[in-house]
């Protein structure tokens, strides 16, 4: 029997701050997938949304994260990254968007659709909208360990250009999910934070989406 994984964006003021990023409580993303390591970096996100945008803040305990790509549209997911995939209007289209981001912050970001398999990758002229902001080396002396931080930005105006009927109101849902991976990395690993079911490495499985809701 599946779980049904829900996660909430809360309603924030612009400008939010970072001890109030620390008093949200985060969603974990510690599902191992396909791949089973003894100690899989422990991952967590969290999420607001004000009127311009959501915000996500992802906290990766990995001491030694890989960053060998440097460009936008790099398969970043070979290296330490964390991802997150959004439907935006599940009940009327099955498109979703994948934001792919590595420790450096670089983007692989494309849009595809439920049950295709191909997917048209987005290079945005402009990926300082996207608000992307990394900090590595950080240290968790509640736990003494090192981490590292990424934040993200997704413009409303961005999500209404591929998806026109989107609004972000208080009760609006979307589906979507939340990964960590590194393929390429010392100890390869895939973790989710709401389950997939599929036999063969594949994120891309809106099937296996959680609920993403507005508060």
């Amino acid at each position: 029997m599946s779980i049904q994984h829900e996660f909430s964006f809360a309603a924030a003021a612009a400008g939010f701050t970072d001890k109030e990023w620390r008093g949200l409580p985060p969603a974990k993303v510690a599902y191992q997938q396909w791949l089973h390591i003894e100690q899989p970096p422990e991952t967590e996100v969290r999420g607001v949304y004000d009127e311009e945008a959501l915000h996500l803040q992802f906290r990766v305990y990995e001491e030694s994260p890989v960053m060998k790509h440097r460009r936008h549209g790099d398969p970043v997911y070979q290296d330490s990254c964390v991802e997150f995939f959004v439907q935006p209007l599940p009940a009327r289209d099955s498109r979703y968007l994948n934001f792919e981001l590595n420790a450096a912050g670089v983007l692989l970001l494309e849009i595809g659709e439920s049950g295709g398999p191909k997917r048209k990758r987005i290079l945005p002229e402009a990926a300082s909208q996207f608000g992307i902001r990394t900090a590595l080396g950080l240290w968790n002396p509640e736990c003494h360990s090192m981490y590292w931080e990424l934040n993200l930005r997704i413009p409303f105006a961005f999500l209404n250009y591929w998806f026109p009927d989107f609004r972000a109101e208080p009760g609006a849902v979307m589906k979507g999910n939340f990964y960590k991976c590194g393929d390429l990395t010392p100890a390869p690993h895939y973790l989710s934070w709401s389950p997939v079911q599929s036999d063969t490495p594949n994120f891309h499985r809106s099937d296996s989406f959680g609920t993403l809701v507005f508060k």
